[in-house]
């Protein structure tokens, strides 16, 4: 570090969100697969979920929750030096960062997306964080970042799947990443588990083909989605020890490098990623959070919403923020069981 410097002190200075205007409600998904709202409600706490309409698309949605976060920010397209997105669902290049970049006006941005499953949003957090803090202190540069969490998972929805359709949703988060003054990000933690790729998968657009010795990659059948697939029962599990083991993790590695004796109980909200309200309920019970505590109301109303779901909570809980300097944790898992989360001084 440049003699003089101190360490920088890098947080959330905006915060936005988008949802479709379009509600699916529990009742309209049993008119196409045999369900009810009573089954939902009971396996999965969803009410209802929201889903692009057919001229919407992933890259509108991101638009919309970045633009709200950067005037909530303060803060001028131009201005951005770097964009990270966490996104499932944008299955084309260019990337939808550089996408993007050109809808809002950013030409000195770098662009990237991360894919990450629904913890995507955890791990492009961390890179934009890890960027800052090295352009600050390797070359006393002020960068600004803007970090989305989108995905557009009705598009990758077999609606004849009961087990996967009733749970998702559409939408985009958004944080704008700076020096600040007060709040700050603590400490980020990720981590992935590849062993358990089988329970939680999308299609492939391509599909190894054999020939022979040899292999050859074709296209799928025109028209044809890349479906998510989900072994539910056994990723509640591995789920729920995942994401209670993530949160001990953060809070030791900022206890290790700031000298102090964090505990879960000195934490005073948790920003759970919203799967279903059976596995945030958990989750807060292993670590005998009240659930007061944990944001529960994304999966209620807006289902699974992916990479989206943990920055939606931010902004539906927008008027928290000033209210004090507590501290605060986030936490997410996804396909690949890549998962992570972040400890943070509210501001």
């Amino acid at each position: 570090m440049n003699e003089g410097m101190h360490e920088p002190r890098i947080g959330y200075a905006g915060v936005g969100a988008y949802v479709p205007d379009t509600v699916l409600t529990n009742h309209d998904v049993a008119q196409v697969v045999e369900t009810s709202d009573e089954w939902i409600q009971r396996r999965t706490g969803i009410q209802t979920r929201r889903i692009m309409r057919d001229d919407e698309s992933v890259l509108d949605m991101a638009v919309a929750a970045a633009r709200r976060a950067l005037d909530d920010a303060g803060v001028a397209a131009e201005q951005i030096g770097d964009i990270r997105v966490g996104v499932n669902t944008w299955m084309r290049f260019p990337s939808l960062a550089t996408q993007l970049q050109n809808e809002l006006g950013a030409p000195d941005a770098s662009a990237s997306d991360v894919a990450a499953g629904c913890a995507g949003f955890v791990y492009a957090v961390e890179a934009a964080y890890d960027r800052l803090f090295v352009e600050k202190v390797r070359h006393g540069r002020d960068v600004v970042a803007l970090v989305v969490g989108v995905d557009g998972l009705s598009h990758i929805t077999n609606w004849t799947d009961r087990q996967t359709c009733v749970l998702l949703g559409d939408g985009a988060g958004a944080v704008v990443l700076k020096a600040v003054d007060k709040g700050e990000i603590l400490a980020t933690h990720t981590h992935a588990a590849g062993q358990y790729g089988d329970m939680l998968y999308s299609d492939s657009v391509l599909t190894p083909q054999s020939n022979g010795s040899a292999k050859q990659f074709t296209h799928e059948a025109k028209g044809v989605r890349p479906y998510l697939h989900m072994d539910g029962r056994k990723v509640y599990g591995v789920a729920v020890e995942t994401m209670v083991n993530d949160v001990r993790t953060v809070i030791d590695k900022y206890n290790r490098m700031a000298g102090e004796r964090l505990t879960v109980n000195d934490i005073d909200y948790v920003y759970p990623h919203q799967a279903n309200l059976r596995i945030v309920e958990m989750v807060a019970r292993r670590l005998k959070v009240p659930l007061e505590k944990v944001y529960t109301e994304g999966v209620v109303h807006y289902g699974n919403t992916s990479t989206a779901s943990i920055p939606l909570g931010y902004w539906d809980n927008r008027e928290r923020r000033g209210t004090g300097t507590g501290l605060e944790v986030d936490v997410a898992f996804g396909a690949g069981f890549a998962s992570g989360a972040i400890l943070r001084r509210a501001g």
